[in-house]
C-alpha cells in the first residue's frame, strides 16, 4: 500500500463535522459518483439494497426545496436519501422494517467518502415529509430518511464538545 497519501479511517472520522456553510461552486460529477459509490457499497440488512438516492442539482427544486426545510444551506446539490418499503428487510420475530437503518448507514458512508474528497455534508433529518415528496415527486413505497446537502465548505469547524466515553458505553 502506498502509504504517502494514505488517509485512515479514524483520521476521516476526526475531520468530519456538520457543514452549515457551503462555496457557491457545484462538486464535480467525478466527486458525487465517489461518493454515490460508497454508499451503495454499505452494510445493510440482508443485502437487500433498499436505499435509493434522488440527487438534485437543479435550481428551481433546490430553491423550492426550501419550502420543506430552511436546512438547504444553500447547497448547490442535495442527496435524498429514502429507502423502497417494498424491498427493505423486515425482521420476522416482530416485522421491523430495518429501511430506515439502511439508509441511514448508506447516508453515513456517503459522508465519510465526502469527508475524504474534501467536501462537506450535513445529517438533515428537520423537513416536511410530505411537501418534499410534493415538491420531488417522491413515491408513496419510499420512506425518505434523511437529506445531505453536499459541497465545498465555506470554513471547516472541529466536532462540537462530546460526552465522556465512560459515560456512553455499558460494559457487562
Amino acid at each position: 500500500m502506498d502509504t504517502k497519501n494514505y488517509k485512515s479511517y479514524n483520521d476521516t472520522i476526526m475531520e468530519r463535522f456538520s457543514c452549515r456553510s457551503f462555496l457557491p461552486q457545484k462538486i464535480t460529477q467525478n466527486e458525487l459518483q465517489e461518493v454515490l459509490k460508497a454508499g451503495i457499497l454499505a452494510p445493510i440488512a440482508v443485502n437487500f439494497q433498499p436505499e435509493r438516492i434522488i440527487v438534485v442539482e437543479n435550481e428551481a427544486l433546490l430553491e423550492k426545496m426550501k419550502e420543506a426545510t430552511r436546512f438547504t444551506f444553500d447547497a448547490k446539490t442535495i442527496l435524498v436519501v429514502c429507502y423502497d418499503k417494498n424491498v427493505s428487510w423486515h425482521r420476522k420475530s416482530d416485522g421491523k422494517d430495518h429501511g430506515d437503518i439502511d439508509a441511514t448507514i448508506v447516508a453515513t458512508q456517503m459522508m465519510l467518502e465526502a469527508t475524504t474528497l474534501g467536501l462537506g455534508t450535513c445529517f438533515v433529518c428537520s423537513f416536511k415529509e410530505e411537501i418534499l415528496r410534493n415538491i420531488l415527486d417522491i413515491p408513496e413505497n419510499y420512506g425518505v430518511t434523511c437529506m445531505l446537502p453536499i459541497g465545498y465548505p465555506k470554513e471547516v469547524l472541529p466536532h462540537g464538545p462530546r460526552i465522556d466515553i465512560e459515560d456512553i458505553v455499558i460494559y457487562k
